[in-house]
């Protein structure tokens, strides 16, 4: 009878759900409404000067959720896009951007985020063309020609300078201004 005693709360616990089990880790898919809007987004000037896999033009960056100040990382569901803002109209402009997916994705290089390239439609709406852990341009050469984004082979892709050693650190965002807690 002691022994029943004994086991029999352990086995309303476990029964009841009241045991202690690690929550799952959030993950955030990135759809492409998620993307709707982005020029509302706070906008930083990052630069315009050349770079591997990206075409030249000033570059800007929006942030969708920023992380909050003097944090090490962007919680999931943040979202930064990346404009290449060159030629005459918003759909000649090079569009990258990268989702904060969570859930180990991209274990291999920048470890939690999704990259993706975008166009903008004639309408004027961001499309995805491509997406994952080093997706490619509609376009891509291979990054022979300077402006093509390739996701294999020798041309420059996402994880190629984002999930270089020691990016940890600044969770994987290479411009200064965009770095979580920067704003």
């Amino acid at each position: 009878m002691r022994r029943f005693l004994f086991v029999a709360p352990f086995l309303l616990a476990v029964a009841s759900g009241c045991v202690e089990t690690e929550p799952p880790e959030a993950v955030f898919i990135a759809l492409q409404r998620d993307f709707a809007g982005f020029e509302s987004w706070p906008r930083y000037f990052v630069g315009n000067s050349p770079l591997p896999g990206h075409s030249v033009g000033d570059r800007f960056g929006y942030i969708k959720q920023l992380a909050p100040q003097g944090a090490a990382a962007y919680p999931v569901g943040s979202i930064i896009v990346k404009t290449v803002e060159s030629g005459t109209t918003k759909q000649e402009w090079a569009l990258f951007a990268m989702a904060k997916r969570g859930g180990g994705f991209n274990a291999d290089g920048a470890k939690d985020w999704e990259f993706f390239t975008l166009r903008f439609s004639t309408s004027g709406v961001p499309v995805i063309v491509s997406r994952g852990s080093n997706p490619a341009d509609g376009d891509a050469d291979g990054g022979t020609s300077g402006g093509g984004y390739g996701s294999t082979g020798s041309g420059s892709t996402c994880n190629r300078c984002h999930g270089l050693p020691g990016t940890e650190q600044l969770d994987y965002v290479l411009a200064t201004v965009l770095r979580p807690g920067a704003q």
